[in-house]
């Protein structure tokens, strides 16, 4: 089995980019939850909905970053 190197390196750091946005995303859900004293399920879904859009963003961004870099 051949390991592509450079999906390698984009996948890496799209999932390093992916945790360092979702500590602080997830604590600043959690909190506005939670002085709006939302419920578990509202909770949950505020959380998917949001880290969903992110991840969409975030992905978007990290292929353009590396299909740019291809050519080099």
């Amino acid at each position: 089995m051949n390991i592509d190197k450079y999906a390698l390196k984009e996948s890496l750091s799209d999932v390093a980019v992916g945790l360092v946005i979702a500590l602080p995303l997830s604590f600043s859900i959690l909190t506005l939850c939670h002085y709006y004293e939302l419920s578990v399920f509202l909770t949950s879904i505020a959380q998917t909905i949001l880290f969903t859009i992110v991840a969409i963003i975030r992905k978007y961004y990290m292929r353009i970053i590396f299909k740019n870099g291809e050519h080099e």
